[in-house]
């Protein structure tokens, strides 16, 4: 049913989104049942797919002997409204998707592949607004899913609150963000600054003791600035 070496389309209808998820399910071409795999969840699936090319990275590192199995999930959204409900730090309804992840998601996944089933096997992913929903997955559920890749998280009030109450004795964060990005238009053509309180999230995280890689990039909030972290990424948290 589902090829090695392909992004193979697959859906769920989830109870807690009433709604049908799209995602990809990325096998290596070496994917075997006789091996447990890593298990890395994008969310922006589209973007990590087709402009991060990361099962492409991923290929590239595992063939020269430098990182772990895994398979790759990519979380797909249907628009740009339903991306901000579920995803916003501050909106109600992402509660729902972080459910969908570790209810419906997570379990089918590893009912049908060859898994590690610990939070530290489990690697979330997001850049903007994905990344904010992938830090507050690990917020959450930190024994479930305690490594994230973050690629210029919006953070809020909310997520601040969040991570004062987390336990963070288990997660291991990869946190960037551009310079670039102390002003520029959101979709909405509104101006924001994502830099000043990344850097604040920043000094919070080292404050409490969390483990955490952090970077100020030469760059914006464009994949331009993001796609090359992808195999250091990949590298740190998958490193043989």
């Amino acid at each position: 049913m589902f090829q090695q070496g392909l992004v193979n389309p697959h859906e769920l209808v989830s109870k807690h989104l009433n709604r049908t998820v799209k995602f990809g399910i990325y096998l290596p071409k070496n994917y075997t049942s006789l091996y447990k795999h890593h298990v890395i969840i994008t969310f922006d699936g589209q973007d990590f797919s087709q402009l991060g090319q990361l099962h492409r990275c991923y290929e590239k590192l595992y063939a020269a002997d430098e990182i772990e199995r895994a398979i790759i999930i990519y979380v797909h959204y249907p628009d740009v409204q339903t991306r901000k409900r579920e995803y916003h730090p501050d909106s109600p309804d992402k509660q729902h998707m972080i459910k969908f992840i570790t209810n419906e998601l997570m379990p089918y996944i590893d009912q049908n592949f060859a898994t590690l089933k610990t939070g530290n096997a489990r690697l979330v992913m997001g850049d903007s607004l994905a990344a904010s929903i992938s830090l507050s997955l690990v917020l959450s559920y930190p024994l479930n899913f305690s490594r994230a890749l973050l690629l210029s998280p919006m953070i809020t009030a909310t997520i601040n609150e969040e991570l004062a109450i987390a336990n963070t004795s288990n997660i291991d964060l990869y946190h960037v963000i551009g310079l670039e990005e102390s002003s520029f238009k959101l979709m909405t053509g509104e101006e924001a600054d994502f830099l000043t309180p990344n850097q604040a999230f920043h000094d919070q995280l080292i404050s409490l003791g969390v483990t955490t890689y952090y970077e100020e990039l030469d760059g914006g909030h464009t994949w331009k600035t993001w796609k090359p972290q992808l195999e250091l990424v990949l590298k740190y948290f998958l490193s043989k």
